[in-house]
């Protein structure tokens, strides 16, 4: 071992994150906020597209109980792919000021995982209280959105 290599630190000066970008403590904050507006969105997203599957089944335009061949159970699918997606992606245009990318996407998959727990919350709406519950669902889901949006704003 050479007497230099043990004068050598291979940590990062300070002011930086150990994977050597600047750290920004003060990021914390708007991570959240855009993580917690990102799966608002879309759960919204999730819970209208529930209200309409339901909707085309009241007026008859779809089955009652679909089998997996049925377009309505499409509609199930690509709308909870959907709303993962939406989550996703507002997460990662409401973290533009991080600077990492790495760092946004993280974010923007723990807000579609999140928006993915949170559409399991239609189930017992629609249960207990039908469409009309899906509806104020998309509404609270919406004002959510918008209060967190609100906030993100006020913060840059």
């Amino acid at each position: 071992m050479n007497p230099d290599d043990a004068d050598r630190d291979d940590r990062p000066p300070t002011g930086l994150s150990p994977t050597g970008e600047p750290a920004a403590p003060e990021q914390v904050g708007l991570a959240i906020r855009a993580m917690v507006a990102g799966a608002c969105a879309g759960l919204g997203c999730v819970s209208a597209i529930m209200w309409a599957m339901r909707t085309l089944q009241v007026t008859g335009m779809a089955p009652v109980a679909p089998t997996p061949a049925d377009m309505i159970a499409n509609l199930i699918l690509f709308g909870l792919l959907a709303g993962v997606l939406v989550g996703a992606l507002v997460t990662w245009g409401l973290a533009a000021p991080i600077a990492s990318a790495y760092r946004r996407g993280g974010f923007a998959m723990a807000a579609g995982f999140a928006t993915l727990l949170l559409s399991l919350l239609t189930a017992p709406v629609d249960h207990f209280f039908g469409r009309t519950g899906l509806l104020v669902l998309t509404a609270g889901a919406a004002g959510l959105f918008l209060f967190f949006l609100r906030r993100l704003r006020s913060q840059a």
